[in-house]
């Protein structure tokens, strides 16, 4: 039987939901361990059943889990149809689209909102399994950049510098980026999500590379690269890598994520450069690379052993430069482990 639909169900009778309607792809991969494009799901306390389309016959039979009720069907709509007639009252996700909502809503007798984000309280916290394959990626996510390195140079352009990492990347391991590569030199440094550009990395340009990879889960990584010598972002570099293990320090059990952030958001305010740090500090990393919980001053999520977070303070001065430096830590039973520890330094210099 299928554990992770065992313990929804659990969370489905605590908060009165008879039957849940799935429809996040990434869900649907956390829940069955289906990897196509498109699928839906209904959960209820005696069945779950997963619909999706004759592209994925033979693939279902290699990767649904246990537990897990399979229909091929013709058409969707009429096969929602059917099921919002067959469950009467149906909770969906948040994302749930207009479309399927409205014909669950026109069909059903009673339909609702899953307001307690029952799937992500679950892929909140990470078992042994779901640990081993982000640190994978993590391994990748050094190895493409090890391998890039050489290719790190001013006189090229930044999409460049992003196209041979993401390259790397899949040779080690990876099928995807986990998102579009920021690689902002010089100025555009100051945009905190400066994607690769057709730009020139000049000389002596400090570039921020925040970038990751995917497999079935994700890495996300930040390292500043200095084109040459840069005396400022050196110095800033200093105040982030600080605050950054200020925090990263303080994450254990019991810690509350918007403590976190203000612990590496006060020590940047007392350097002088508050202003300047105009994002939260970090995120969960999962299957997908923004995850629950949020270190941000709103989130009161008390941190628990196996949750997986984004530590990744910056600070960016606009029309100059910007620098972030970034782990991803697992909160163990006494502390956290850095994920990205696999990464030698913070600050790497090219030519």
């Amino acid at each position: 039987m299928n554990s992770r639909v065992l313990k929804l169900r659990g969370l489905m009778r605590q908060n009165g939901v008879g039957c849940l309607f799935v429809t996040s792809m990434s869900d649907i991969y956390y829940l069955t361990g289906f990897t196509g494009s498109t699928a839906f799901l209904f959960i209820t306390d005696q069945e779950a059943l997963f619909l999706t389309d004759g592209r994925y016959e033979e693939q279902v039979k290699e990767e649904l889990t246990g537990g897990i009720d399979a229909e091929i069907v013709k058409n969707y709509q009429e096969s929602l149809q059917a099921c919002a007639l067959k469950y009467k009252d149906i909770t969906v996700t948040y994302s749930c689209g207009l479309y399927e909502y409205e014909m669950i809503k026109d069909l059903a007798e009673k339909t609702g909102v899953d307001k307690n984000n029952m799937i992500s309280a679950l892929r909140m916290v990470k078992d042994e399994g779901e640990l081993a394959l982000i640190r994978d990626m993590y391994r990748a996510a050094h190895t493409g950049f090890v391998n890039a390195f050489p290719c790190f140079v001013s006189g090229v352009t930044e999409d460049f510098w992003a196209a041979e990492l993401e390259k790397q990347m899949k040779l080690a391991g990876a099928k995807t980026p986990s998102f579009e590569t920021i690689t902002a030199s010089g100025y555009r440094g100051a945009m905190p999500h400066g994607a690769a550009s057709r730009k020139i990395v000049e000389k002596n340009d400090a570039v921020v590379l925040d970038y990751g990879c995917r497999l079935s889960y994700c890495s996300d990584v930040t390292r500043l690269v200095i084109a040459g010598e840069n005396r400022l972002a050196e110095e800033i570099a200093d105040i982030v890598y600080s605050a950054l293990k200020k925090a990263s320090d303080a994450v254990r059990p019991g810690a509350v994520c918007s403590d976190i952030d203000k612990i590496a958001r006060d020590y940047i305010e007392s350097k002088g450069y508050g202003k300047y740090f105009n994002h939260s500090l970090g995120h969960g990393v999962g299957i997908d690379v923004h995850e629950k919980p949020t270190l941000n001053s709103r989130d009161m999520t008390v941190l628990e052993p196996g949750m997986v977070v984004t530590i990744e303070p910056g600070i960016y001065l606009p029309g100059e430069l910007g620098v972030r430096l970034e782990d991803t830590v697992a909160v163990t039973d006494y502390g956290c482990e850095n994920l990205a520890a696999v990464f030698d330094e913070y600050v790497y210099k090219s030519k």
